[in-house]
């Protein structure tokens, strides 16, 4: 995916969210349940789209390099490889324990 400006935000900083711990919050609360989930979503989708630009640059540089890719290429490949089991989608249903009051 190519970088487009118009993606940047107006002032120059990203807007940044609170991450909710499920061990922070009060069970009983739906908002700051769904809070804690959204949360946790969040992290996982950046986590997802970190793995998604390596995938794509080790792509292009397998596409662009040819003949010697196995060898110019073998950093991204590992760091994809490592990348792989960490940064996969689990939703919060793992996560989220149940409310301990009970």
């Amino acid at each position: 995916m190519p970088f487009i400006d118009h993606d940047l935000p107006k002032n120059g900083e990203f807007k940044r969210w609170k991450k909710v711990s499920f061990d922070d919050i009060d069970y009983s609360d739906p908002v700051q349940l769904r809070a804690a989930q959204v949360s946790e979503l969040q992290h996982q989708w950046v986590k997802q789209y970190a793995l998604r630009v390596v995938r794509d640059a080790l792509k292009l540089c397998y596409e662009t390099r040819g003949v010697n890719a196995n060898e110019d290429c073998k950093d991204l490949a590992l760091k994809y490889l490592e990348m792989l089991p960490t940064h996969r989608l689990k939703g919060y249903a793992g996560i989220q324990r149940n409310d301990p009051s009970k």
